[in-house]
């Protein structure tokens, strides 16, 4: 019979814990979110900076592609770039494969 009293008493008391756990935790959680809201809000500063640093790039300017490629806008499309690579060979290049802008306001 004690037996069973004594296993009650457990029950009862680590459900009042698990009260005082979840209170615990609420600093934890609430620093976790402040942490993802801080690294959402630096990748999407990020991104709005290159978006207007593809925005500002210009016919005769210098670019450096994605792959390594240095090259040099000779026109400018709604979504691609025809670069110089070298003497009198031309390509075409999505936008979002420019890495950097060498000449320019931002360089």
């Amino acid at each position: 019979m004690n037996q069973f009293i004594a296993i009650a008493d457990a029950a009862a008391a680590t459900g009042s814990q698990s009260g005082g756990g979840f209170i615990s935790l609420v600093p934890m959680l609430v620093i976790f979110g402040v942490m993802i809201f801080f690294m959402i809000r630096s990748q999407k500063k990020q991104a709005q900076k290159r978006q207007q640093m593809i925005d500002r790039i210009k016919k005769g300017d210098r670019i450096i592609t994605a792959g390594g490629v240095h090259a040099t806008v000779i026109e400018v499309k709604d979504k691609t770039f025809i670069v110089e690579i070298a003497d009198k060979v031309k390509i075409e290049i999505s936008k979002s494969g420019v890495n950097t802008l060498l000449n320019g306001e931002g360089a």
